[in-house]
């Protein structure tokens, strides 16, 4: 039987494909993949606080560690940096610069934070062809492209495996044995998921249009962090929350480059739109690390 891709949306929202998590995690379930997944975790077992047990005892967590590097720190440290694992990956913090209950646990290196962790869904969903929405607030993980309906009390990071598979806790991205699809033109997959089909040269980004002029047809999506797809229409995407020095930012985006979004600011120097700037370190207690004056009007 085949079946419209949006009657396709339906069918999964409703649970006829199938859901493999749509009520998330619960405190005891194991956020972990098999035992051999990596070379220090070959005798890793489930602690009872849902950590992965090593070899030798040691505990590590697939939660994001309490960890982060100091804005504006003013000390002198030849010491190497430690690797910190945020929940989907893991990243360095230099030497005298952490902030956080969890700074003693960091990694001496990339390698093994990424080998202590690879037993995590975040990093099976990667290591598997998935992409992992870290970003995302879903009730469960995708399947066939779709999320699972929303029938939860609090969402969750996610996997999205492709419109021909699904995400398995401790195993990665497998078949889904989805059901055969005739997709839906893409000007009515761009309005029936609140785009605009015009001659924008090519699909938005992030709400950023083409500036180029050309007639070509394409999907607007007015979201600052929609994107269009051919799938399921305009929704999240990644891009758009994984955002470059001097790009537009806003409350959920991460900054890359050792830049912050300064998306909370009042004050004469919080002109035009959140942007990702590098921290303003100034002696001055009446300027804020985005460089506004808090005493401005």
């Amino acid at each position: 039987m085949r079946f419209s891709r949006l009657a396709l949306a339906h069918l999964v929202a409703f649970g006829l494909v199938g859901c493999a998590d749509s009520h998330g995690r619960g405190a005891t379930e194991r956020d972990g993949g098999p035992v051999d997944a990596a070379i220090l975790l070959h005798d890793a077992q489930v602690g009872p606080d849902a950590s992965l047990v090593l070899d030798g005892g040691a505990r590590v967590s697939c939660d994001p560690a309490d960890a982060r590097q100091a804005l504006c720190v003013d000390i002198v440290c030849d010491g190497l940096p430690t690797w910190h694992w945020n929940g989907d990956s893991c990243f360095a913090i230099d030497c005298g610069t952490c902030e956080g209950a969890d700074c003693d646990r960091g990694f001496r290196s990339q390698g093994e934070c990424q080998a202590a962790h690879a037993a995590c869904d975040a990093a099976l969903c990667e290591s598997t062809g998935g992409e992992w929405l870290w970003w995302a607030e879903e009730c469960g993980h995708f399947e066939c492209g779709f999320p699972p309906p929303e029938v939860c009390i609090r969402g969750m990071p996610v996997c999205d495996c492709g419109d021909e598979r699904r995400f398995e806790p401790g195993v990665g991205c497998v078949i889904a044995g989805c059901p055969e699809v005739d997709p839906l033109p893409p000007d009515v997959l761009c309005a029936e998921t609140g785009g605009e089909w015009g001659p924008f040269c090519v699909h938005s980004q992030c709400g950023e249009q083409s500036e180029l002029a050309c007639a070509a047809l394409a999907c607007h999506c007015p979201g600052v962090t929609q994107v269009f797809d051919s799938l399921r229409g305009c929704v999240d995407g990644t891009r758009c929350f994984e955002r470059n020095p001097g790009e537009r930012c806003h409350e959920r985006a991460r900054c890359g480059g050792g830049t912050i979004c300064c998306d909370q600011c009042g004050g004469a120097g919080c002109a035009g739109e959140p942007t990702c700037v590098a921290p303003t370190c100034d002696d001055d207690p009446s300027v804020d690390t985005c460089g506004n004056r808090r005493d401005a009007p």
